[in-house]
């Protein structure tokens, strides 16, 4: 007979290896008491390890031998160091034969174990099995659970369920995890669900509209990509894309997107939900009395605002654009978040969970937030182009919405402006960046009254950089833009020199070897000084493709000497820098691709080799090159375009109206034709 250590570590080895059946012998011939000690660090037991086998056969072994050795004790009971029981590990492991077999009543000498006195058990963490299974992403084990008789009384989950410890609602855990067909199933079996909050009063409608990433809008995939491509083709996976294996079958990306889609569409399903379920909360917020704002009176309050700040006070929202001022704690930027879903889901770009809400409840539109902005003032300063699209192209009170003024006496460009929620843009560059700050100032300018476009807003600054008289301090939005954005302007300047002086550089070098390689015939020429292979047409595409290369790598060189003299101001780094810095890289990408195509249609007239695998490999490895360029720098590429769609749609106009009165004669001619024809 063993000892307890050589035992265990027996039946811990066995488990780690997979090997059940030797996991149980190790306890036969043995003491039995051994079968109910820990095995673990964690104090789990082998009964805990047992049901992650995905059978039921290793936990039945086990359970076998006590049920021959009644004095043992009751394995079920037993709790490893965070308090799980070994129906929480079978839950969290998903075998759900090991479940059914742990619920059945195991008669006893004391009497008889009921399934409901397992279900209620919790873990140091408040959590039941049922709560465990929903947190863990099990939409099969939940269901079950939840439907084992009284689980669920008059339509509601018992409230052993509910909450855990923290007072985390069992349908708030399970959408922290992203488990959105989990989250379907529980508000299916217990609509009341989706009407509780959290300990910091949020709804589950407020943490779907803090996720981003779990809708389509908030996805980042490239507009012109494979990826983009893929995601539009495949059909979304049914269930918890974490309750499926890893398909063995296919690339790991494709299913990666399939999952990815997925959890977009369930996400907007439940985010339907829980909004059509939510319509007292709506009604409620409707029937709020608004905040009024006196516009005469918002100088007066700034100015006391600076006073306060001046002497060490401050009162929230007011803007102050000191560097050596900490960043505001955790606790302060909770309290200044939104609310309402709705300034949430708008934060945060979520153009679904926006739109849903305004289809519903259109009067939630004119719904405003405690500093008096609404959400066409949180789109802009968020820089949320999905949400105000939305806003701007299907309601008839954007001019009303766009004249409203929050309480720091902000007008919507003042918040386009003002970068206090700029996190950065979506365009590769500093030049791009800055360029996407202007285009959004623009757009907002245009949905903007023509008087608030010059209104004055008194800025608190600090009392080092604080002007002299009043006045001073009232900047326009244009002036505010200005003042925020110098340092991303320094930026701008700087890559926009250095990447000019470098591809000037390149694009001069490449022109000198294209230039060389022009007057080295390929394959030399005969005695009159014709080329030997001027009748090749792979010696004629060489020729076309190196004047190509040329002419493209010296107006490439034009671009980016010209952007050097150009002078590096706000209104340049809207059109003319970007479609300079465009053309040049267009330009020397064509370059860079005719060169390596040219070098390898040199080389077909000169390799005469019988052997056809030998040319083929010469020849891939001719074009691998080009191949490998574009690849690489097809994303940069199409980067560069996307900032030249204003140009594209400028040209397009046009052209139509260049080519209007040409059209209309000829229509006007036609149907003259038709009419004489009819007499």
């Amino acid at each position: 007979m063993g000892t307890y250590s050589s035992v265990v570590n027996e039946a811990y080895l066995a488990a780690l290896e997979g090997d059940w059946n030797r996991m149980i012998l190790a306890y036969h011939g043995q003491n039995y008491v051994y079968v109910m000690l820990p095995v673990t660090v964690s104090k789990d037991t082998s009964f805990h390890l047992a049901v992650y086998s995905e059978r039921r056969e290793p936990l039945q072994g086990l359970l076998g031998i006590v049920n021959r050795n009644p004095t043992l004790g009751n394995p079920l009971t037993k709790k490893n160091t965070y308090g799980n029981t070994v129906l929480h590990e079978a839950v969290v492991a998903g075998n759900m034969e090991a479940v059914k077999l742990l619920l059945q009543t195991i008669p006893r000498e004391q009497g008889e174990f009921h399934p409901s006195e397992q279900l209620q058990a919790r873990n140091m963490l408040g959590e039941t099995t049922l709560y465990r299974a929903a947190s863990c992403g099990n939409k099969e084990m939940v269901e079950y659970l939840a439907r084992l008789p009284g689980q669920i009384s008059y339509g509601k989950l018992l409230e052993d369920h509910r909450k855990r410890g923290d007072l985390t609602p069992i349908l708030h855990a399970a959408i922290q995890g992203q488990h959105f067909e989990t989250a379907l199933t529980l508000l299916k079996l217990d609509p009341s669900l989706g009407d509780m909050t959290d300990d910091q009063g949020m709804t589950c409608l407020h943490l779907l509209a803090d996720m981003p990433s779990a809708f389509k809008s908030g996805y980042a995939i490239p507009t012109i990509s494979i990826r983009k491509l893929l995601y539009c083709w495949l059909s979304a996976p049914k269930g918890d894309g974490c309750d499926q294996s890893r398909s063995k079958r296919g690339w790991p990306v494709v299913e990666r997107i399939r999952k990815e889609k997925h959890k977009h569409e369930s996400a907007l399903k439940l985010a339907e939900e829980l909004i059509k379920k939510s319509q007292s909360y709506w009604l409620q917020s409707i029937n709020a009395e608004p905040t009024l704002v006196n516009i005469n009176t918002l100088d007066q309050r700034a100015r006391g605002a600076q006073s306060d700040r001046q002497g060490g006070g401050g009162r929230e929202g007011e803007v102050e654009n000191d560097e050596n001022v900490q960043p505001s704690t955790e606790e302060n930027r909770r309290h200044e978040t939104p609310s309402h879903p709705l300034f949430v889901a708008t934060s945060n770009g979520i153009v679904e969970i926006a739109q849903e809400i305004l289809d519903k409840f259109p009067q939630s539109i004119e719904l405003v937030n405690q500093m008096g902005q609404n959400i066409l003032h949180l789109a802009v300063m968020h820089r949320q182009r999905g949400v105000f699209r939305v806003v701007k192209n299907n309601n008839r009170l954007v001019t009303r919405m766009s004249s409203t003024i929050d309480h720091n006496g902000y007008t919507l460009l003042h918040q386009v402006a003002h970068m206090k929620h700029y996190h950065g843009g979506t365009k590769p560059g500093p030049a791009l960046e800055l360029q996407e700050e202007i285009k959004w100032f623009k757009r907002v300018l245009k949905v903007l009254p023509p008087s608030l476009s010059k209104k004055r807003v008194l800025r608190v600054v600090p009392p080092s950089q604080a002007l002299q008289g009043d006045n001073e301090n009232k900047l326009t939005a244009h002036e505010l833009f200005q003042m925020e954005h110098k340092k991303q302007l320094k930026l701008a300047q700087d890559w926009s020199q250095k990447t000019s002086q470098s591809c000037s550089t390149v694009a001069i070098l490449v022109t000198t070897v294209i230039y060389t390689a022009a007057y080295t015939i390929p394959g030399g020429s005969d005695v009159p000084g014709s080329a030997i292979f001027h009748h090749n047409r792979f010696f004629l595409a060489f020729t076309a493709l190196d004047l190509i290369a040329i002419v493209s790598s010296l107006t490439s060189a034009v671009m980016f000497l010209s952007i050097l003299t150009t002078p590096f101001e706000y209104e340049k780094f809207h059109q003319s820098i970007p479609r300079k810095l465009s053309l040049g890289f267009a330009l020397l990408f064509l370059t860079a691709m005719t060169t390596m195509l040219s070098f390898a249609c040199t080389l077909f007239p000169i390799i005469r080799y019988k052997k056809e695998l030998t040319t083929g490999l010469i020849s891939i490895a001719a074009f691998l090159p080009v191949t490998v360029f574009a690849l690489m720098q097809f994303p940069l590429y199409v980067s560069f375009l996307s900032t030249m769609k204003d140009f594209f749609k400028e040209a397009r106009k046009s052209l139509n109206w260049c080519c209007s009165p040409f059209w209309c004669q000829r229509c006007r001619k036609g149907k003259t034709r038709r009419r004489q024809r009819a007499v």
